[in-house]
């Protein structure tokens, strides 16, 4: 399982970072050229590592300015809430705390945050005003019982009867042959599954991988095998001057660059010279030689932070790779959380809509029942306006359904539900209506530890500093020393002359020092200013990242705590709406223009507020996710764990 190994640095005293390790890399450079041998070159070494204290300390910096000493206050919420809790027992509540724990001696205070309500509502009555299609039935037959224990007249029962009966025709256009039931865990298990994002996204860590072994590769041995033939024929002015020569050469051997930058190399030699020189005392002649040499740059590429840097930047990708999966699963399920509740909210408009149309319907018949009494053309034009107005509408959601669906499906790209294939599908998953308790600075603590894109920059900074270390070794001047040992044997065949290499005879070895330097050295300083910018723009970049996830969090948490205020009042206006129609028409005498207008201005207000009650709970659905995803623990809050199948392969 992939987990958060490392936290990222806060900007705050990031300069005075990037000035330390130029002071570091400047103390390597004068160590490495005052100490060309032996053990001071070691020590120069040693003193261009990196101290990983240093970069850990400037985030818990950047949040132990954002934990302020509320704890007296803190105590006297919690007491409240407490309070507020065991008057409200057997209402569902939850409760989002801080993953992790918290040492003793850096005690916070907390920032408790609860939605500003007098009295938390029922669930049951607030969806029972926003229904799903599939529970039509029952919500009717309770709807009209409240009517029939009410109504003081029978033709309001008789009214809201044939409002049913005309739904159930609206809401008949909604349903097709083939539907299925689906939860939101079992929508979210067939993205994990099949999304094609997810899959595609799923190779990064691979090539990551692969890039990380390509260039630990670099330090692996290579053999190698040359062979050469030669053979010439040229005039010669002197018999001490051979005219034909027949040369043949192979060699082989294995080569290898050493992480502090040196470069080995042994191998064995044979060539077969064949000469018409009378002079020859052994023609052909074999001539074996076998070769030690060691090449080891004393200044420029020397030492294992500049020729390990590679490895390091890829070992670095490899973890941002893993991140970026994580980030792209993450959204990918917030999308089809979205998506999921959409669909929620698009099927439970519908349902709104075809009461309201069949309300309009039953309005506009009765009108033109009484056309002959009392109705005049003006009411009777007015009501089929309004009814075939609400009619649009409710074609309109139909379509809408479709593309809820069409749009989970692409998401979830499971085989069995094709684009193609006319499927209904039925959201089972009931909308959460319950209010949420939360600790804003534990959830902003979070965010800080689990954000992936938090943990990349923290990586990007430890990528730009290679980069600048390797950039500063540029600029030094290219001091390379230079060992070569070679051992030789010559014969009459090549058996003789391997023999005689063994006899370790004929012995020679060289050493040479090779020293340049670019005059002005323009190129390396200007890479090397680029490699600096380049951090510097990594811990800017840092730093608008940290404030980012703490505005999207707080964003979150405000939303969360908002839409629930909302819920109660919008609650208290469907009822108001809804008993204010049914008044109307127990009050009902006569139909003229006036009255006419007011009922069907009720019956548009009674469908409005209850899609905004639907709005507003769809809303605090979608923040829930909303907040998990700004925190980084959607994962863990859909119980979902990323691994890695491929470390210890």
């Amino acid at each position: 399982m992939i987990r958060s190994v490392t936290r990222a640095s806060g900007a705050a005293s990031q300069e005075g970072l990037i000035v330390d390790y130029d002071r570091y890399l400047r103390r390597c450079a004068r160590a490495a050229v005052g100490a060309t041998f032996g053990v001071f070159a070691l020590t120069a070494l040693i003193g261009c590592q990196t101290d990983q204290a240093e970069v850990a300390e400037p985030i818990s910096a950047y949040r132990d300015r954002m934990l302020v000493e509320h704890q007296q206050e803190v105590e006297d919420r919690r007491a409240e809430a407490g309070q507020r809790s065991r008057e409200h027992l057997g209402q569902e509540r939850a409760r989002i705390q801080l993953a992790g724990s918290q040492s003793e001696e850096t005690k916070r205070a907390s920032l408790m945050t609860e939605p500003e309500v007098d009295e938390v509502p029922a669930p049951a009555d607030i969806l029972t005003e926003i229904p799903d299609p599939s529970e039509a039935e029952r919500i009717f037959a309770d709807r009209l019982a409240r009517i029939e224990a009410t109504a003081r007249e029978a033709r309001v029962v008789n009214q809201y009867k044939r409002v049913v009966q005309q739904a159930r025709e609206y809401l008949t256009e909604l349903h097709r042959p083939q539907q299925v039931e689906l939860s939101l865990a079992e929508c979210i298990q067939r993205a994990i599954e099949n999304n094609y994002t997810i899959r595609r996204e799923a190779y990064g860590p691979a090539i990551s991988r692969a890039n990380l072994v390509e260039a630990e590769a670099a330090f692996d041995a290579v053999f190698f095998l040359d062979f050469s033939h030669a053979n010439t024929d040229q005039a010669t002015s002197s018999q001490l001057m051979s005219n034909q020569n027949d040369l043949r050469q192979y060699q082989g051997g294995i080569r290898q660059l050493l992480p502090t930058g040196m470069q080995v190399q042994t191998s064995v030699g044979q060539s077969r010279t064949f000469t018409d020189l009378a002079f020859a005392t052994l023609n052909p002649a074999y001539d074996t030689t076998f070769t030690a040499s060691f090449t080891q740059p004393l200044l420029r590429r020397f030492g294992l932070d500049y020729n390990r840097a590679g490895i390091n930047i890829a070992r670095a990708d490899v973890q941002i790779s893993r991140e970026t999966f994580i980030q792209q699963v993450r959204d990918t399920l917030l999308s089809v959380e979205q998506a999921y509740w959409q669909l929620v909210a698009t099927r439970r408009t519908a349902m709104v809509l075809a009461e309201t149309v069949a309300q309009n319907w039953v309005t506009y018949k009765s009108i033109e029942a009484r056309g002959v009494h009392d109705a005049t053309p003006v009411e009777l034009n007015n009501s089929k306006s309004r009814w075939q107005s609400r009619r649009v509408e409710y074609i309109e959601s139909l379509k809408q359904i479709r593309d809820a669906e069409d749009q989970l499906k692409n998401l979830i790209n499971d085989p069995d539900f094709k684009l193609s294939d006319d499927l209904e599908i039925v959201p089972t998953e009931t909308p959460f209506t319950a209010p949420i308790v939360l600790d804003q600075f534990a959830e902003v603590r979070t965010a800080l530890d689990e954000r992936s894109e938090i943990r990349q920059a923290r990586l990007a900074i430890e990528q730009a500093r290679i980069q600048t270390q390797r950039a500063k070794n540029e600029t030094l001047p290219q001091l390379d020393l230079t060992f070569q040992y070679d051992v030789q044997g010559i014969g009459g065949n090549a058996d003789n002359s391997f023999d005689s290499m063994t006899t370790n005879r004929f012995r020679s070895y060289s050493v040479s020092v090779n020293f340049s330097y670019p005059i002005g050295n323009r190129g390396a300083r200007a890479a090397w200013y680029r490699a600096r910018s380049q951090e510097h723009q990594a811990v800017v970049q840092s730093q608008q990242t940290l404030d980012l996830v703490v505005t999207e969090v707080n964003a979150a948490v405000r939303q969360l705590n908002v839409r629930y205020e909302q819920i109660p009042p919008q609650l208290d206006a469907v009822k108001a709406a809804d008993g204010n129609l049914r008044a109307l028409q127990a009050r009902a005498e006569m139909v003229d223009p006036i009255y006419l207008e007011t009922e069907l201005n009720t019956i548009e207000r009674l469908a409005n507020t209850r899609r905004v009650l639907l709005q507003v709970i769809t809303d605090y659905n979608v923040a829930v996710v909303l907040l998990e995803k700004a925190k980084g623990t959607l994962l863990d809050y859909n119980n979902v764990a990323v691994t890695d199948e491929s470390v210890g392969r």
